[in-house]
């Protein structure tokens, strides 16, 4: 008796599910995909839809671009493969000899300063070179820290700030 409930049950799940009309994977929407676009060109006109997009994503805690497979296929009709790496910069790269030096103050403001290369901290906490007080200066904080950098089928396209 069980093992006739049992096949029955197979038959009816079987039925139930080539019935029921298993929608396919969604691709993202035409502003979703419009961000591959319009991101690199810092979304220019007619690209306001996928700026919006782009935005909805982030705020939703998605990451900002689709997935590229999801809108694009290569000419023999397969997938086109794409990805990214997300980042945060506050302070835009020193100038070149300089490096730099962050001071977080408790959590608070994040301070920073591009001093020489060669500089070292003495046992007194000032930076040293050769004898000398190292110069440095104030470093420039970004107003965009955010960034995207893209490849497609493995080809860097670049690194973009929002």
């Amino acid at each position: 008796m069980k093992r006739k409930n049992f096949a029955l049950l197979t038959v009816a799940i079987s039925l139930f599910v080539s019935i029921v009309d298993v929608p396919p994977a969604r691709a993202a929407s035409e502003a979703e995909c419009a961000i591959w676009l319009c991101l690199p060109g810092g979304f220019p006109s007619g690209c306001s839809e996928a700026h919006s997009a782009f935005k909805k994503r982030i705020k939703k805690g998605k990451p900002p671009l689709p997935d590229l497979a999801s809108c694009t296929t290569g000419p023999d009709g397969n997938g086109t493969s794409g990805n990214y790496q997300l980042g945060y910069e506050l302070f835009e790269a020193c100038k070149e000899g300089y490096v730099l030096k962050q001071n977080n103050n408790n959590g608070y403001m994040v301070t920073a300063v591009c001093e020489k290369t060669q500089c070292q901290y003495s046992s007194y906490g000032f930076g040293i070179y050769n004898g000398k007080s190292c110069d440095g200066y104030t470093a420039i904080r970004r107003t965009q820290p955010n960034y995207v950098k893209m490849w497609v089928e493995g080809k860097y396209i670049g690194q973009y700030w929002y």
